[in-house]
């Protein structure tokens, strides 16, 4: 089993995105997944066992936002990767997989609502509120939201789901 998990974002807007922040992300959030989905789906191969690899998209792989464009185009990209990596796998018994959460609580929030005090002239702690509050749940996610997901699709009981991407959300995006 592997969940593949990395993520770095930086807010600009798309005319001020340059080729070392560009790069940046998606090096981290693109490449490095499927750097890492690769040598786990190598050994898995040449061990004749299978397994399963689940990769973390986002809300952002489906719609986007002003300003985080370089992040919403490495998810999107991570949610499409899964779907084509899944299909070549397959046939070696190894079932790709992806989560896509939505706004998830955590140290990084921290930073992102001192940005939005600073951008919004907002008090620090009320962004995260507002963000919580617009998730039809009532709530931002908690990192244990999430790991439900991971050890379902790790698990034996969905040893028939291949090629698709999870939203755990909230409910923020209904398909």
């Amino acid at each position: 089993v592997l969940v593949n998990n990395a993520g770095i974002a930086q807010r600009d807007m798309a005319v001020d995105v340059t080729e070392e922040h560009w790069n940046r992300v998606i090096g981290t959030n693109l490449t490095g997944v499927w750097a890492v989905a690769q040598e786990a789906a190598r050994r898995m191969v040449k061990g004749e066992v299978g397994g399963s690899i689940v990769s973390i998209a986002s809300l952002l792989s489906k719609r986007v936002s002003p300003g985080i464009m370089p992040y919403a185009v490495s998810k999107a990209g991570v949610a499409h990767m899964t779907r084509a990596l899944a299909v070549e796998w397959a046939q070696h018994g190894i079932r790709v997989n992806a989560i896509a959460p939505g706004v998830v609580d955590g140290e990084h929030w921290d930073g992102v609502d001192a940005l939005f005090a600073e951008l919004e002239n907002k008090n620090l702690g009320q962004k995260k509120q507002e963000v919580g509050a617009a998730v039809p749940f009532g709530r931002m996610g908690k990192a244990e939201d999430l790991a439900g997901m991971a050890i379902f699709l790790a698990s034996k009981e969905a040893d028939y789901i291949v090629a698709q991407t999870y939203n755990v959300d909230g409910g923020q995006w209904m398909s």
